[in-house]
């Protein structure tokens, strides 16, 4: 990403620090239609900073920062995340993966995919409408630039249910691009499970022709779990054919 894009994301996101929030309002799945706001076009191309392990995997509790840093951090995963282990292709869907230890403790997972969908159901993707393990999806604060979320998660195959708290910040990044990313926050939000962390998380959306939307998506996130690579691999395969089935061209 140019000096220029960095300088205008910066001053387009001058937000106050999270607030204290001590109590999760008690309230139903919230989702909403969140129009694309345009803003100077992100350069995507191979001119994104780099980012160290350590940039990474530190979450902030400074939602600018988070904001700042999420988009680049996406982009540059996504481009220069190598050595995938490919678990699922066919002319529709391809799935790549790889994980890791952290500090010889838990298994961060990252996973990387690719399909296409209908123009139509764009909306009803990205507010994840389609995930039915969703025990709560809670809207806690929205500006015109980003939502805060709690949402937590039923239980599925080997992992028991977890919850996260993470910013959402979607826009158009020009004429037929679209990105949405989530990152974790620190928060003072009472615990109510084991709270897994979002270190980065995200779309990228080309409108191609007839239609059609082109995503390519990734996501690198620590669960809070201890098992084997092939235990997760068969589970993350299993629930994201099921989960992406109902949008597949």
């Amino acid at each position: 990403m140019g000096n220029q894009c960095v300088y205008c994301l910066k001053k387009f996101f001058q937000r106050p620090n999270l607030k204290n929030m001590s109590e999760l309002p008690q309230t139903d799945i919230q989702q909403q239609q969140e129009p694309y706001t345009k803003v100077d076009n992100i350069d995507e191309s191979e001119n994104y900073h780099e980012h160290s392990e350590e940039q990474i995997l530190a979450i902030s509790d400074n939602i600018q920062e988070t904001i700042s840093l999420s988009i680049d951090i996406f982009l540059y995963r996504l481009k220069t995340t190598k050595d995938l282990e490919e678990l699922y292709h066919d002319d529709q869907l391809i799935i790549l993966f790889k994980s890791f230890k952290l500090a010889e403790r838990y298994t961060v997972i990252q996973i990387q995919y690719e399909f296409k969908m209908n123009k139509k159901s764009i909306n009803e993707f990205l507010n994840y409408t389609y995930l039915t393990h969703i025990d709560q999806f809670t809207t806690l604060q929205t500006t015109s630039d980003y939502q805060l979320i709690y949402a937590s998660f039923k239980k599925i195959q080997f992992v028991d249910s977890r919850e996260y708290v993470f910013i959402k910040y979607q826009k158009q990044i020009c004429t037929n691009k679209y990105i949405q990313v989530l990152r974790s926050i620190n928060t003072e939000q009472s615990q109510q499970t084991t709270r897994g962390i979002i270190y980065i998380s995200g779309f990228l959306l080309e409108e191609i022709q007839n239609q059609e939307i082109r995503v390519q998506a990734y996501a690198e996130i620590d669960f809070k779990i201890r098992l084997p690579p092939g235990m997760l691999k068969k589970a993350l395969t299993i629930e994201l054919k099921r989960a992406l089935q109902q949008f597949i061209n």
